[in-house]
């Protein structure tokens, strides 16, 4: 794809945050794009952008296997996800801190099989929402103390990245030509309704603003109207087309990783 014109994108967590900002940057490009998400009034405004929409669980496997199938889409999004509580792991309870398993990772298992199932056409794409945080542990810049509060929510970012390998080699193996892509926003979004409560929480125990703890753990704000105009490039940009995962921070260009391909 060289144009989004005309062209067909089914987003999931399309009502709010990052899934409404790349809903608003593919309607811009000319997409035709059908948002997803749980409540029908939170999809008044992407409906406002031209969006269509429909009320449903991202976890529903038989929803969103039909959406895929009746939409035949050019590119899936999966950005549903699960706003996890902040607390110490002895303050979590089990439901708490598998919320983000039982959301976050589910939807994208579900989409992804709705994905190969189908299957989409050859060409297409999927793009699952990842996150920095799946980056603990191998960046020495993410220390784990430093996200002590997140519950499951690391691991299962860093599942979501490892499922997008996982499918390639499915697609690979069967010759579908789909291929799977992660998005890793680098950055803490505060204006998000889940990087405000994260940020809250870490800046209570700094016993600093929020937006001194954002400032001061990751240097600038990453706004989501920016990862959804990178969202929108990496679609048509043939340099985005091979790689598995690229990553976005404040006013930088899109960051590749995975560059070895769909292996």
């Amino acid at each position: 794809m060289t144009d989004l014109r005309g062209r067909r994108a089914v987003v999931t967590g399309g009502s709010a945050g990052l899934g409404l900002a790349i809903v608003q940057a593919l309607r811009d490009a000319q997409a035709e794009v059908t948002a997803i998400a749980r409540d029908d009034d939170g999809l008044a405004t992407a409906r406002y952008a031209g969006a269509n929409t429909i009320a449903g669980d991202a976890t529903d496997a038989n929803l969103i296997a039909r959406v895929v199938a009746e939409r035949e889409p050019d590119v899936l999004i999966l950005n549903a996800g699960a706003q996890p509580p902040m607390a110490s792991i002895d303050e979590q309870t089990w439901e708490g801190f598998s919320s983000t398993w039982d959301t976050d990772v589910r939807a994208t298992f579900v989409g992804i099989q709705a994905a190969l199932g189908t299957p989409m056409r050859p060409g297409t794409r999927v793009m699952a929402m990842s996150s920095g945080a799946a980056m603990v542990l191998s960046h020495p810049a993410i220390t784990p103390r430093d996200l002590r509060l997140s519950g499951g929510y690391v691991g299962a970012k860093r599942m979501i990245w490892f499922m997008a390998h996982q499918a390639n080699a499915v697609s690979e193996e069967r010759g579908l030509d789909i291929h799977f892509q992660v998005l890793v926003p680098g950055q803490l979004i505060g204006s998000t309704k889940l990087g405000r409560q994260v940020a809250l929480a870490y800046a209570e125990i700094e016993g600093v603003s929020v937006d001194e703890h954002i400032v001061q753990r990751y240097g600038s704000h990453l706004q989501p109207s920016q990862i959804g105009r990178q969202v929108a490039r990496l679609i048509v940009d043939p340099q985005y087309g091979s790689g598995v995962a690229y990553g976005f921070r404040a006013d930088a260009p899109i960051l590749p990783f995975d560059l070895q391909g769909r292996e």
